[in-house]
């Protein structure tokens, strides 16, 4: 296994993969994949289009670090409690929302 310091991302070390064709990941494709390239679920071609196309695209890199830090930061929110004061007032807002629209 090795890391790949720009994707900020850890892979197989399966030796480069020859391309069988030429294929150009667009960003659509990028966001669509990258569930299936984080958990080592594309071929090694697939995972090498992909890798090229963020290797030349920032806002997909960037993307793909807020996506790898989503679960973690879900992880702590969950994990915290909210202050009571802020429940109460947030319970009291929802009941007079609820009471206005119905």
């Amino acid at each position: 296994m090795k890391r790949d310091g720009a994707l900020g991302i850890f892979e197989k070390d399966e030796g480069a993969p020859q391309p069988a064709e030429v294929r150009m990941y667009n960003c659509k494709d990028s966001i669509n994949l990258l569930l299936e390239f984080l958990e080592g679920n594309m071929s090694p071609e697939e995972a090498q289009h992909l890798k090229e196309h963020l290797r030349g695209c920032s806002p997909c890199v960037d993307f793909l670090r807020t996506y790898k830090a989503t679960s973690g930061l879900c992880k702590k929110a969950l994990a915290a409690k909210m202050p009571k004061e802020v429940s109460e007032k947030l319970t009291e807002y929802l009941r007079n929302k609820i009471k206005s629209t119905s």
